[in-house]
C-alpha cells in the first residue's frame, strides 16, 4: 500500500482535528510534493486542495528561499524526530505575499519517511516587530542625538535607575551613585533643591501639567552642571496613585552659559562691567521704591568726566577706554557697598545712592568722588589730569519718577560745568528753566530754515598796515518769534549736537559767497572768511559743497577763508587730511580759529598748510595787564611770521589793545572797537563810504 492510501485511511480524529484547525497543516514527501493540505491552508494560500495537491513546496515559496528550504528538508530527513523552525515568504494565488511561521519534522507514515509541517500566517507580528524595532531604533538615535541621561524612578520603593549617559555626564560611573532617591538629591546644589522638590510635588498633585524643572547637579570633580530634568508618570495603581516616573537628564551648561552672556550683555557695560543703562535705571526705579515704604531719599549722582574727548581725539579710543575703566574703579571705591554706580554711555556716569535720611548724608561721598578723581591718571606712562563734573538730584524732592529725576541730575551736572567743572551742583528750579529752554531751542531749530529765520552778519577784519577793510567774518544769528534773539552761544552747541550744523554751515557758506561776490564789485579784493564746524568734515559732502558753491558764485578762491578750528584736526583722520588738501589745492585760504588754546597747534601748523592763524580773544583780554600774554601773543606772531603765516587778532575791544598789536607786528584785527556784526545793509554802506572805522 503506497503513501497516499495509508492518508486515506487514517481515521476520522485526524481529519477532523486537521481540518478544523486555523494552522495551515501539510505533509510532504521528501522532495516537497505535498500529498496533505488542510482548509486553513487552502484559505491561506487561496489555493484549492487539488490545486495544492498537485503542487511542490518550491511553487510557493519565493525562488531566492528555496535553497534554505531545501536545507531544512535536509535537516528534519537527517535529524528525524527533532522539530525545525523557519520563516519563509509565500507567494499567494492572487500574487500576493505573506510571512509565515512554518514548523516541520520528519514523521513517519506505513514506513515512508515524510516531512509533516504546520504554517502560520506571522504578516501581522512581522509588521509589529518591526515597527516595534524601528521605534526602538529611532529611541536610540534620538538618545545618542540629543545626549541625554536617562531615569526610570520606582516611587513605591524609592529607588532610581540611570543609564550609562547619565552617569559619564557628570563624569561618574556605574556605581559611583547610590539609586537612594534621597542619596540623588545631595547632589543637587543646596540653592536648587527646595525648587526641584517643590515642583515634583506639585507634578504628583496634580497642580502642574508637566515636570519641568533646571538644577545644579554636582559632578565628580565637585564641580556643578546645569542639568534639565523632566519626566512623565507611566504607571499607576488602582488607586491612581503613581507607581513608576521616568524621565530624561539634559546637561544644558553650555546654554547656561550662553544665557548668562546675553545678560551680561543686555544689563552691563562690556568695557567697565557695570551696570549699563537698562539696568542702572531698573535700580534706580527700585531704589525709589523703597524709599517710598520707608519714607526716606534717594540720591542720584549724573558724573560727567571734564574734556574726557580730548583724550580720545589727541591719545586715541583705546587710552580713552583705559581712562574709563579706571574711572569706574575709583568711583566703585568712593561709594557704599550698598550703592550703585552704571554707566550710561560714552563718559557718562550716576551713582545711586538710597536710604538717606538727610540731604547732608552725601556731602562726604561726594568730596570723595572729586577727591578721587583730582588724582592722576596714568596712561602710557603720561600723567593725565582729569576731573569730573557732578550733578545731583533727590527723589522725592526733586522728582517723583526716574526719568525726571535723571534729568534734573543731569541738568544739575551741566550747571557744574558751567560754574566751572570739577564740582558738583544740586539740582534747582531754575535748572530745569533752563533744560526747558534748551528742549525748546531743539525744537525750533528742526524748521527754522524753511521758514526763513536764519540771517548772517558780517563783522569788518581791518588791515593794520592800510587801515583799511579787507574783508569780514560771516556770522549767523537767528530770530525766532517764539524764543526771540537766539545766541550763537545757545544754539550752535545745539546744532552740533544734533547735526543740523550741516545744513547751516550750507546755508552760510552759500550767502556770504553769494554776497561777497556783490561786494567785490567795489572791493575788489575783498576777502569773505567762513567758519566750518567740525559735524561739517563727516558730511562727504563738504568738499563738492565747497567747489560747486564758488563755481557757482564765480568768486575767486583765494578770496575765500575757510575758518577751522583745533577740534577738526584732533582726530587726525585720513579723511579730514583730504579735505584740506583738496581746499588748498583750489587755492582757498585756510585758517585756524582760536590759536593757542588747545593741545597740538604748533603741529598742526607743521603738517597743514594753513594761510592765517586767529589768535583767541582770551589772549587779547589781558595783553596789556598780564606779561606772560603778551609774550605769548608775541611768539606766536614771531613763529607764524616764520612760518609765512598772517595773523589775525579777534575780539579787540580797546584802542590801547590795538596799540600793542600793532607794536607786536599783528597783521589783521576785529572786534568791537572796529566793529560789530553788522547786517549786510549796513556793511554794503560801510564799504561804499570808504569809511575809515579805526579810532583816531
Amino acid at each position: 500500500m503506497n503513501l497516499k492510501n495509508l492518508l486515506d485511511l487514517s481515521d476520522d480524529i485526524f481529519k477532523t482535528l486537521t481540518e478544523q484547525s486555523t494552522l495551515g497543516i501539510s505533509v510532504s514527501d521528501l522532495k516537497g510534493n505535498y500529498l496533505f493540505a488542510n482548509n486553513a491552508l487552502s484559505i491561506m494560500t487561496g489555493y484549492t486542495k487539488p490545486e495544492l495537491l498537485s503542487m511542490n513546496n518550491s511553487n510557493l515559496l519565493e525562488t531566492e528561499l528555496i535553497q534554505v528550504e531545501h536545507e531544512v528538508i535536509n535537516q528534519c530527513t537527517n535529524d528525524t524526530g527533532k522539530q525545525k523552525n523557519a520563516q519563509f515568504l509565500i507567494r499567494r494565488n492572487d500574487n500576493s505575499l505573506f510571512t509565515a511561521l512554518i514548523i516541520s519534522k520528519t514523521i513517519n507514515l506505513g514506513g515512508a519517511s515524510c516531512i509533516l509541517a504546520t504554517i502560520q500566517d506571522i504578516s501581522e507580528e512581522v509588521i509589529k516587530n518591526n515597527e516595534t524595532k524601528k521605534k526602538e531604533h529611532f529611541n536610540n538615535i534620538i538618545r545618542e542625538v540629543s545626549n541625554d541621561g536617562i531615569w526610570d524612578w520606582n516611587l513605591t520603593e524609592s529607588i532610581i535607575d540611570f543609564d550609562e549617559r547619565y552617569y559619564t555626564m557628570a563624569g561618574y560611573q556605574r556605581g559611583d551613585l547610590s539609586n537612594r532617591i534621597s542619596e540623588w538629591y545631595k547632589k543637587i546644589h543646596r540653592n536648587d533643591v527646595a525648587n526641584v522638590i517643590s515642583q515634583f510635588k506639585a507634578y504628583m498633585a496634580g497642580e502642574i501639567k508637566n515636570y519641568d524643572v533646571e538644577f545644579r547637579f554636582k559632578c565628580k570633580n565637585n564641580n556643578y552642571i546645569w542639568i534639565r530634568q523632566r519626566g512623565k508618570i507611566i504607571e499607576v495603581d488602582e488607586n491612581n496613585k503613581p507607581l513608576r516616573f521616568v524621565g530624561t537628564h539634559s546637561d544644558i551648561n553650555m546654554q547656561k552659559e550662553y544665557e548668562n552672556e546675553i545678560i551680561l550683555q543686555a544689563h552691563f557695560d562690556s568695557l567697565t562691567f557695570l551696570p549699563n543703562r537698562f539696568l542702572s535705571l531698573d535700580r534706580l526705579t527700585v531704589a525709589c521704591e523703597d524709599a517710598k515704604r520707608k519714607k526716606t531719599l534717594v540720591a542720584l549722582l549724573f558724573l560727567d568726566l571734564d574734556d574726557f574727548k580730548k583724550i580720545n581725539d589727541t591719545l586715541g579710543h583705546e587710552a580713552g577706554d583705559t581712562v574709563l575703566i579706571e574711572a569706574s574703579e575709583r568711583l566703585r571705591s568712593a561709594v557704599r557697598s550698598i550703592d550703585t554706580v552704571g554707566r550710561l554711555g560714552g563718559d557718562e556716569f550716576i551713582v545711586i545712592l538710597g536710604g538717606l535720611k538727610t540731604v547732608n548724608e552725601i556731602h562726604p561721598i561726594i568730596e570723595n568722588l572729586l577727591k578721587k578723581f583730582r588724582a592722576k591718571f596714568s596712561i602710557r606712562s603720561r600723567e593725565l589730569k582729569l576731573t569730573t563734573s557732578i550733578g545731583v538730584a533727590f527723589y522725592p524732592n526733586d522728582a517723583e519718577d526716574t526719568s525726571t529725576l535723571l534729568r534734573h541730575a543731569d541738568s544739575a551736572m551741566y550747571d557744574a560745568k558751567a560754574k566751572g567743572r570739577n564740582t558738583f551742583s544740586f539740582y534747582t528750579d531754575e535748572m530745569n528753566t533752563i533744560a526747558q529752554r534748551r528742549l525748546c531751542i531743539e525744537e525750533q531749530l528742526h524748521d527754522a530754515l524753511t521758514r526763513n529765520e536764519f540771517f548772517v552778519v558780517y563783522q569788518p577784519k581791518i588791515d593794520f598796515s592800510t587801515l583799511n577793510i579787507m574783508g569780514a567774518e560771516a556770522l549767523l544769528r537767528w530770530s525766532n518769534p517764539t524764543l526771540g534773539q537766539v545766541s550763537p552761544d545757545e544754539f550752535i552747541p545745539i546744532a552740533e549736537q544734533t547735526g543740523f550744523i550741516v545744513k547751516l554751515g550750507e546755508f552760510v557758506l552759500k550767502e556770504a559767497l553769494k554776497q561777497a561776490k556783490i561786494w567785490q564789485e567795489t572791493s575788489k579784493n575783498f576777502q569773505i572768511a567762513v567758519n566750518l564746524s567740525p559735524r561739517q568734515f563727516r558730511d562727504p559732502k563738504l568738499f563738492s559743497l565747497i567747489k560747486n558753491t564758488i563755481d557757482h558764485c564765480k568768486i575767486p578762491p583765494h578770496l575765500v577763508e575757510l575758518e577751522i578750528t583745533e577740534g577738526v584736526l584732533l582726530k587726525g583722520q585720513d579723511y579730514i587730511k583730504d579735505i584740506l588738501t583738496y581746499i588748498t589745492d583750489l587755492n582757498i585760504k585756510l585758517v585756524m580759529d582760536d590759536f593757542g588754546t588747545g593741545y597740538s597747534s604748533l603741529n598742526y601748523l607743521r603738517t597743514y598748510s594753513f594761510d592765517v592763524v586767529k589768535i583767541d580773544k582770551s589772549f587779547i583780554n589781558e595783553i596789556n595787564d598780564s606779561a606772560k600774554d603778551k609774550a605769548l601773543i608775541h611768539a606766536m606772531l614771531s613763529m607764524s611770521h616764520a612760518l609765512g603765516i598772517k595773523v589775525v587778532a579777534e575780539g579787540i575791544e580797546t584802542k590801547e589793545q590795538w596799540e600793542s598789536l600793532k607794536q607786536l607786528g599783528c597783521d589783521y584785527g576785529q572786534g568791537y572797537l572796529f566793529s560789530k556784526p553788522i547786517d549786510v545793509k549796513a556793511m554794503t554802506t560801510l564799504l561804499k563810504s570808504k569809511k575809515n572805522i579805526c579810532p583816531d
